[in-house]
This record gives C-alpha cells, structure tokens and sequence, in this order.
C-alpha cells in the first residue's frame, strides 16, 4: 500500500512491504514499530536506530513527540493526497500556529513571551509528562502572538499553549 506522509510541510512516499520493510521514497528501510504502555508510548527502530516516542492519533493526523520535538504528521493514501491537492490550491492560510500540549502535564518553564521572534525547532515550553521534562518546540519561525499558559499550569492533552503567527 502507498501513502504520502507530511512532516513539517515536506511530503515523504510511504511503501509497505513485506517483513517489516518499507520504501521511503523509494529508499528501502527495516521498521520495527511497537506499542510500549498499550495507549500513547512507543518504540521505534529505523534501520537499527532506537527511539521512544510517545503518538495521538486524529483522523488521518498524527502528533508525535520524539526528542522533545512535536511533529505534525499527516498521512495520506493515494486518493486522499489528490483531494487535499485540490482544496490547497481554493483555501487560504491563516498564518498561525497553535502549539498544543502532546500529553497531559505541568508546564514547568514558559521559555519565550509575547512579541519574541522565533527561529523554526526553538524551544518554547518545558513540560513536564510522566516524570519526564519535554521541550515543545516551534514548528515553524515566527512571532509570538499569544501564550496562554504560565509555569505551575497542568495542562491537558490537546489544550492550547501558546499561538505563533
């Protein structure tokens, strides 16, 4: 089966074939892709490489955190792709992005303020999930329009953080 993946605005070619391999644009790769608490931990091996990652899943829309790193990941079939094509070309862009919470938390450190200039993967938020400190950072460069949480905030999955347009 063929699927587009779109990460941060770039597209990648999804193949799967057969005992655990797949083409990344047409790049062969060994997966090994587990389930670690039965909800929203897993385990990841490309190609020998380990991470833990933790995953929501909306739709076709997947929020994964790995790192520290918030990605965006929607995946497409083939069909799908072609539709969203077409409605790129009618909608408009609002210019904003609504950085979320991946998991439930405590915001420990808000790193930026209202007006800051960010760069693209600058740090924004240090949350705290599963005794764990995370750094969410921004998907894209831009300024600071709004943050809406402050240190001390428990936060639910999903619930806004901050708006950078």
């Amino acid at each position: 089966m063929k699927y587009t993946a779109i990460i941060n605005e770039k597209a990648y070619e999804v193949e799967i074939g057969p005992n655990n391999t797949v083409l990344i644009n047409g790049e062969p790769r060994t997966i090994d892709f587990r389930g670690i608490d039965g909800e929203a931990l897993y385990s990841l091996l490309v190609d020998n490489l380990s991470w833990e990652l933790l995953a929501e899943r909306t739709g076709d829309q997947y929020r994964v955190l790995i790192d520290g790193e918030l990605h965006i990941v929607e995946v497409q079939d083939e069909r799908t792709r072609k539709l969203a094509k077409a409605a790129a070309k009618t909608a408009a862009a609002t210019g904003e992005v609504t950085i979320k919470a991946p998991m439930p938390g405590l915001v420990r450190e808000v790193q930026v303020n209202v007006g800051d200039a960010i760069a693209a993967k600058q740090g924004v938020v240090i949350l705290e999930a599963m005794k764990m400190q995370n750094e969410l950072r921004a998907p894209r460069a831009g300024t600071v329009k709004e943050i809406r949480v402050k240190p001390g905030d428990k936060v639910e999955q999903g619930q806004a953080l901050l708006v950078v347009k």
